[in-house]
This record gives C-alpha cells, structure tokens and sequence, in this order.
C-alpha cells in the first residue's frame, strides 16, 4: 500500500488530486486495510469487482488474495496512474469508467468491495440493489450515518428510502469501525465497513418489486407530508382510492411514511398493484 507521503509524492508527480468534494478518500491505514480484506472472506477462485480503486490501497491485499480483481476507477487521471501501479498484477483489470453504468453480467457471482465516495451513496446502492441476483457478496465502507440508516427502525430519523431498500435486498451486517484517520484527505466523519448478502427472494414478498420501490419513494418524497398525501400527490393515485387503501390496511389516515415497517410497505404495494 502507498503511505500517505508516498501518494503525496505519486499525485504531485503525475499532476493529480484527491479532493473531498468529489469523494477522494484514500486509505493510508495499513491495520485497517488488512482487517477489511479479511473480513471480505475471498478464496483464490473468487472475482472481485472494485469500486472507486482510487491508487490501489485495497486494490493490492485484495489481487493477492482472489483470482481476479476488475478495478473501477472514473477518474481518468487516476485510473491511469492505477493501471501502471497495477502492471505487475496480471490477476488485476483496472477500468475507468461508472460503476453505475458497469455490467454485473459479465461477472456473475462476483463478490463487489470498496470504499465508496460518500456523494454518490444512494445511487450505487440502488444499482447494486438492482444487479444484487448477479453478485454473491458486498463488502462497503459507508460513512457512519448511512450505515446506522440501513440499520433504523420505523419511526426514528434515521429510517427511510435507503433503510427500506437495503433491508428489503440484503441481510446486512456491520464487520467493523472506520475513523476518519484512516483516510487522506481525512473526511469530516467516521465510517463503517458493512457486509451485505443478497436475498434471494427480497425479505417480505413483493409481487412487483419496482411498483414497490416506486411507493417507497414516494413516501419519502416528502418526509413530513401524510403518506395519503404522498400517494395522491401528482402523477399519482385518486385522493380518494389513497384513503381506501390506508385504511384497509387499518393505519391511521394521518400515517406518515416513516411509520410503516417494510412488511406494511409490501403489504401496500401488493394492495395498490392487485386494484
């Protein structure tokens, strides 16, 4: 792994660098990186698709412990000065581009690690949520209010959209502390390493999965706004046909999103698509 002087020394050479708005955060931590790579459990016949590889830091622990690494990298600059660092790796495919735009298909069963740019959490989990039939296994270092968000209860501040997303496709469990230290630039917060394992079949059954995440949205659309409110708002359902379905559900008219448990969700969503 590079030091933090060392990729002081690599970035300024090559005319690069890592900036916090963009969600470059290096790990220099060398116990941490060894304690992520053991906790990801990879075997020799495992792939491994990296996101956000930055200029190598897990990239190197992880090519000597799996039979192949596949780097994703969207900065140009840097995937470059990766790709050369990577050159005695031959196990090791360094390619820039957007992990949201990646094809999970052309690496079924892979296991997908990184520490991923805080800016752009909610979106590469919804993508991984999407391709997650296609991946064995996901190992993230998430900022510490993300974590703690797919973790939340119904009714506290930190339950939403993502709670309900990553409790609906994964069994999630936290591995291990992250401090903003380990990191250059440092972040402003701590973070977690979590573990996240496909359900087959999703938590609760859900008879059309995108009906259902398209209510979850909706219902957190406008945190404050009654969940009546949410679903007849533009583009959606009939006052009067968002009030039925409430109540037959038995929730109060009044209900906000945050209220419902993810089985009152699918429960709603499974009424709303069988009208």
């Amino acid at each position: 792994m590079l030091t933090t002087t060392e990729l002081k020394t690599l970035l300024r050479s090559r005319g690069l660098r890592l900036t916090k708005r963009l969600g470059q955060h290096h790990l220099v931590d060398a116990a941490v990186l060894e304690r992520i790579v053991e906790r990801c459990g990879l075997s020799s016949q495992d792939t491994v698709v990296e996101i956000g590889s930055g200029l190598g830091a897990l990239t190197e622990p992880l090519a000597r412990r799996a039979s192949r690494v596949v780097a994703v990298e969207a900065d140009r600059g840097i995937a470059r000065a990766l790709a050369e660092r990577m050159r005695p790796w031959r196990n090791v495919t360094v390619v820039c581009g957007d992990i949201l735009r990646f094809a999970w298909t052309d690496v079924p069963g892979a296991t997908v690690v990184g520490a991923i740019p805080y800016q752009l959490t909610s979106p590469i989990l919804a993508a991984l949520a999407e391709a997650r039939r296609a991946i064995r296994k996901i190992v993230l270092v998430l900022q510490e209010e993300v974590a703690q968000r797919l973790a939340a209860a119904p009714g506290t501040k930190a339950y939403g959209r993502l709670t309900l997303l990553g409790q609906y496709c994964w069994d999630i469990t936290p591995l291990l502390a992250v401090p903003r230290r380990a990191f250059f630039p440092q972040p402003a917060v701590d973070s977690r390493c979590v573990q996240l394992m496909s359900k087959t079949h999703g938590a609760v059954r859900v008879a059309d999965e995108r009906l259902f995440f398209e209510l979850v949205k909706r219902a957190f659309a406008h945190r404050r706004k009654t969940l009546v409110n949410c679903l007849s708002g533009p583009g959606g359902l009939p006052r009067a046909e968002a009030d039925t379905l409430i109540a037959a559900l038995g929730l109060p008219a009044a209900v906000r999103g945050e209220a419902l448990s993810l089985a009152q969700f699918a429960a709603l969503a499974n009424l709303i698509g069988s009208r």
